[in-house]
């Protein structure tokens, strides 16, 4: 089994790839009688319930893409500092010995266990607190 981590459901656990892309994040509507729904920017979603329909697109652009860019740059920071020193230290370990490739493996494992997890924590703190709530109207 490549990467990868099972996670518990309500239809009991089920398989759900770990190395998938850093996705956008989805817009939460909640309706008027209480129905919710995820969407994606730019989707229009009609309430089961009432019929209602929602259209993300009333969310401001700027202030959704600013939310985008904090969730790439959470990428970026995740991956840029072991990519740096795989830039060091490969060439390092060709030329000079295997030591080095042994310093890569430990930094790059103590980054996966120690460091991401506390960013991760950090970076879900911050985006709860930073985005705002937008007040939509149905069609």
């Amino acid at each position: 089994m490549t990467g990868g981590q099972f996670q518990a459901a309500s239809d009991g656990c089920r398989y759900r790839p770990y190395d998938r892309p850093v996705a956008k994040p989805p817009i939460t509507i909640s309706c008027d009688c209480g129905e919710r729904a995820s969407l994606a920017y730019g989707e229009r979603w009609t309430c089961e319930n009432c019929g209602k329909t929602w259209n993300t697109t009333q969310v401001p652009k700027a202030e959704y893409d600013k939310i985008v860019r904090g969730v790439r740059l959470y990428g970026l920071i995740t991956i840029g500092p072991p990519l740096l020193l795989a830039a060091i230290l490969i060439p390092m370990t060709v030329f000079s010995g295997i030591q080095y490739a042994l310093l890569f493996f430990v930094f790059v494992l103590a980054w996966g266990l120690l460091v991401v997890p506390q960013l991760r924590r950090r970076a879900n703190r911050l985006v709860r607190e930073s985005v705002p709530k937008w007040k939509l109207s149905p069609e």
